[in-house]
């Protein structure tokens, strides 16, 4: 418990500038950073600027491993950009600005404790193209999938470099209002690792749609693949313009699939997610699941996910009709993605919708036009029955909160005792006070506390030292005023902790768990140990498993000194703020120095007696608390001690309440107290129907930290007839 100057190194905090280029800029917005997964700022920077990181118990303060804070310089990379002063002032001068680059300057972030490791960095950015037909650039907060492909095109830094002349601007228009009302917005992330030419296929292969260009104009045209048409107005190909029918081949059930599982992006946290979708007839009809996955990185809605799922599960679990035909210059105006009906007397086939996969137009010298085409039942739903359903999950490691119940006590002699050495115990002056504080964990996933503790007199918190928490339950019935009490008891937190041998608090009595059962939830108490003694409690009183499970403040205060605390949860989510941690307070009363209250009172040889008869012999057990520091005591032991110069001062009072007779400074342990005494006391011509005793310890006029206090009736001869006339 004492306390040094000396200073230990227990770990190191790790600082570091650094230069991050994230993406091509300028950016809409950068939105979050995320290091290991979790969040270190959010916000909405639209502009370039500084931001500054707080988190400095993100991954568990310096007890573990630190956290992140300091300044950033986020540089979005406008074409006015400057040279950034703090890689100037590292690095030198010239500077490039890094015009075009989203980066991060770091300028000395604090980034861990005790892990010289840098952990994973991830921002989330927002940016739209919003060169072209601004007004539908954004949808849901993701970037319409029709200007993603249009900036592919016509991008000159990363892109392909069209000029905008290159493509057909109606068709990207309405292909853009059909995704923003199909609300299709992507997040979609390209890495250059693979062609462009793959990354607008990917967009594509979400949105269902087809890019192509127009031999009659050279454009680039983007279709959806939508059911946006009328039948009736289709192109007709029969056996009039047909060349040959090649191949008309329908697919049988055992070709079809009839789940879908498909994989997308969960936004709050980067990680893959998943939804499930099942044509139950087609599962009946082949007897068995036939599953198929598929990827779509760039959805991040879950009922876009299931659209598009019910979507690709309407092409993959029906028997589609496929065909391969050789027509004529009649179909000179179809394209890929086009719909046609097929009309073919010798097979009965009548109006059969085709969408067009692939085509070869011909040459000069050869018109005819070479079409394979598929039964048509694309399209994307408006609407879906499935519904994602939660995933159950539940974060383990919860943040920090504030530990509730809490209780703070001052330490006794019997811990000061075990925790000090004998020279230490043997400096300890009479008026040295020291807390002890009691705390619940909050939460499952709490680790331990830190206490924070100031008087009155500072300006500020101090740690002091690292709790653990306070095994605890609630008391099931009520207890009478007794040595041995068998509880009953509900509503316990970390109860498996709690070890037979142990002490506890129940109130302001400490007692000692000599059985539990956890099964039935009931203890075996041996009450009024240490420097407390037996008292009744109440149904629903706390009781504490307080040994060894303290959090303890090492500093000396003085008696009369009042220390307030403030107890920081720490998860492994970092440490609850010290702002947030609500305010305990303890007055220090010099429990330590306080003589033991005598211990196995007696009155007339009967322990707690009822009802009592003829004169009263008051006996009691000497204690001493310099010498009770190997076992805890019980109420029922003989004679220990007494500590020096310790008298006892006893007590009557009488059926009104009235105090009766005190006897000072007593050396035995007995005192007498006859009916004469009583009669005479009592003013009342007869002795009192009802007494109260108090005993106390007393040393040089400090007194015992509790007091006994026994209320009981008197029988015999005049007294309480009505009550004890067959005796008692």
């Amino acid at each position: 418990m004492g306390s040094s100057s000396k200073k230990q190194t227990v770990g190191y905090r790790y600082y570091m500038g650094m230069h991050l280029a994230v993406c091509h800029g300028p950016v809409d917005a950068v939105t979050e950073i995320q290091i290991a997964d979790r969040q270190a700022w959010s916000g909405n920077l639209s502009n370039s600027g500084r931001i500054t990181l707080n988190k400095p118990e993100l991954f568990g303060g310096d007890k573990r491993e630190g956290g992140v804070s300091g300044a950033i310089d986020v540089a979005f990379g406008e074409g006015i950009q400057a040279s950034n002063d703090y890689l100037v002032a590292n690095l030198g001068a010239p500077q490039p600005a890094y015009r075009g680059v989203l980066s991060l300057i770091l300028r000395q972030v604090y980034i861990a404790a005790n892990n010289p490791y840098i952990k994973p960095w991830a921002l989330r950015v927002k940016r739209c193209f919003r060169g072209w037909y601004a007004a539908k650039a954004e949808i849901n907060g993701g970037a319409n999938p029709a200007h993603m492909v249009y900036e592919c095109l016509t991008n000159s830094a990363w892109g392909m470099g069209y000029p905008s002349a290159s493509l057909d601007d109606a068709a990207f228009k309405k292909a853009a209002d059909t995704l923003h009302n199909e609300g299709f917005g992507l997040n979609l992330l390209w890495l250059q690792q693979s062609k462009i030419e793959q990354f607008v296929q990917t967009i594509m292969d979400h949105v269902g749609g087809v890019l192509t260009t127009l031999p009659s104009s050279g454009r680039f045209v983007l279709k959806l693949i939508r059911a946006d048409y009328t039948p009736a107005n289709l192109t007709v190909l029969n056996p009039d313009n047909v060349i040959t029918l090649e191949s008309f081949q329908r697919a049988t059930w055992g070709e079809t699939t009839n789940e879908l599982v498909v994989i997308y992006t969960k936004p709050d946290t980067f990680k893959d997610t998943s939804i499930t979708v099942q044509d139950l007839a087609n599962i009946q009809t082949q007897g068995a699941v036939v599953s198929q996955t598929r990827r779509y990185p760039g959805i991040t809605s879950d009922d876009l996910a299931a659209r598009v799922a019910m979507r690709d599960l309407a092409t993959i679990s029906t028997p589609l009709a496929k065909v391969r035909l050789q027509v004529n210059r009649q179909a000179w105006n179809l394209h890929p993605g086009d719909v046609f009906k097929l009309e073919w007397p010798a097979l009965g086939i009548a109006g059969l919708v085709l969408r067009i996969a692939t085509m070869d137009s011909g040459t000069l010298t050869d018109g005819t036009i070479s079409i394979e085409a598929v039964e048509d039942v694309f399209g994307l739903p408006s609407t879906t029955y499935t519904v994602p359903q939660p995933t159950g999950w539940v974060d383990p490691v919860p943040e920090p909160i504030a530990a509730t119940p809490r209780r703070l006590v001052e330490a006794p002699y019997w811990d000061l005792a075990l925790a000090m050495r004998p020279a230490e115990l043997a400096y300890l002056d009479a008026a040295d006070c020291y807390l002890q504080t009691l705390a619940a964990r909050p939460v499952s996933g709490a680790i331990n506390y830190e206490l924070n503790s100031k008087t009155r007199s500072s300006s500020s918190y101090t740690p002091k030292s690292q709790g653990e928490f306070c095994p605890t339950a609630i008391l099931g019935a009520a207890l009478t005023q007794e040595n041995t009490s068998a509880a009953l008891y509900h509503s316990a937190l970390d109860i498996d902790l709690v070890a037979v041998g142990t002490y506890a608090y129940i109130d302001d009595e400490v007692v000692l768990v000599t059985a539990i059962n956890i099964s039935n939830q009931s203890l075996v108490l041996m009450r009024g140990v240490m420097d407390t003694v037996p008292v009744p409690h109440t149904v629903g009183a706390r009781i504490w498993f307080a040994d060894g499970a303290q959090g303890v403040d090492t500093t000396e205060y003085a008696a009369g000194e009042t220390v307030n605390t403030r107890l920081l949860t720490s998860t492994g989510k970092g440490s609850l703020p010290l702002a947030s941690a609500p305010t305990d307070s303890l007055t220090m009363n010099r429990r330590q120095n306080r003589p033991y209250p005598p211990g196995h009172l007696r009155i007339n040889n009967a322990t707690y007696p009822a009802v009592v008869t003829g004169d009263l012999l008051i006996s009691w057990a000497h204690r001493d608390r310099l010498s009770q520091t190997v076992n805890l005591i019980p109420q029922t032991s003989g004679n220990i001690g007494p500590e020096a110069d310790v008298t006892y001062t006893l007590r009557l009072y009488g059926e009104t309440g009235t105090l009766l007779r005190t006897y000072n400074d007593l050396p035995d342990a007995k005192q007498t107290y006859t009916l004469a005494n009583d009669t005479a006391d009592s003013g009342l011509g007869r002795p009192n129907d009802q007494l109260r005793l108090e005993l106390e310890a007393n040393r040089s006029g400090i007194t015992s930290l509790q007091k006994h206090s026994i209320t009981f009736e008197r029988a015999g001869y005049g007294l309480q007839y009505n009550k004890y006339y067959g005796g008692i």
